[in-house]
């Protein structure tokens, strides 16, 4: 059984346990929980669910599981599938169209946070990634693994780069995930993660650029080979090929 499949289930009954506590912002976030449930896999790819299903799961009225579902289907994590719904299965050439797009923007949003990021604003960036490796939660380190690219690109001050960029990194979390949960995994991601802000602190903008697409590259493929690798244990309905 692969170390993934094990966590998503330990994820799962902590989650019942603590009466499916939020994220770490502590708040009462319906949609927040969800989203957790699908990126964690807990709610695996090309899973029927039903409003009715998530109203007894989540302890929730039909009118805010709703909401929570059309925010999920703009944010490509959920597909409407006759009268019910679906957990998005992944889309093998979308999540090449993704890294593309990604690999066309972030190195210009890093080229431009070289130029105007404040040391304060990389040393809390940081003190983030540093937290979320040192301290160790499932949703801490799903929080960075989408905090970190769109603080990054906040750095810019360009609006558009850090929509584009949380909507992109949105749409590989999931597979990313798979990955989160071996240690090994983890430290080259913080590992990559600390290079890059090294780059952008030495005003080192073309190093940066450099920087983020090897990452984007390595993440390609370790995206690709871990649902690939993932697909026996996920169901027939989890993938669709490009």
């Amino acid at each position: 059984m692969p170390q993934w499949y094990t966590a998503r289930k330990e994820t799962s009954m902590a989650m019942e346990t603590t009466g499916r506590q939020d994220m770490e912002d502590g708040s009462n976030d319906l949609l927040s929980r969800l989203r957790f449930a699908i990126l964690s896999l807990e709610l695996l790819p090309g899973e029927s669910i039903s409003e009715r299903t998530l109203e007894q799961e989540f302890g929730a009225s039909r009118t805010p599981i709703r909401e929570a579902l059309f925010n999920l289907m703009r944010d490509g994590l959920v597909n409407r599938e006759g009268r019910g719904y679906i957990i998005a299965p992944f889309d093998m050439a979308e999540i090449n169209e993704v890294f593309d797009f990604r690999e066309i923007i972030e190195p210009e949003a890093v080229r431009l946070a070289a130029r105007l990021a404040t040391p304060e604003q990389i040393s809390d960036i940081r003190h983030s990634i540093n937290f979320s490796h040192d301290e160790f939660t499932p949703e801490r380190w799903l929080n960075m693994g989408l905090d970190f690219h769109v603080r990054c690109a906040a750095l810019s001050q360009n609006r558009c780069l850090v929509a584009a960029m949380r909507d992109v990194t949105m749409r590989t979390l999931r597979a990313r995930w798979i990955s989160f949960t071996s240690e090994e995994g983890r430290a080259c991601t913080h590992r990559e993660h600390g290079r890059i802000l090294d780059l952008i602190g030495a005003r080192d903008g073309e190093g940066a650029a450099r920087a983020v697409l090897a990452h984007s590259a390595a993440v390609r493929k370790e995206v690709i080979e871990t649902i690939g690798n993932a697909r026996r244990f996920m169901g027939r309905r989890s993938v669709v090929e490009g």
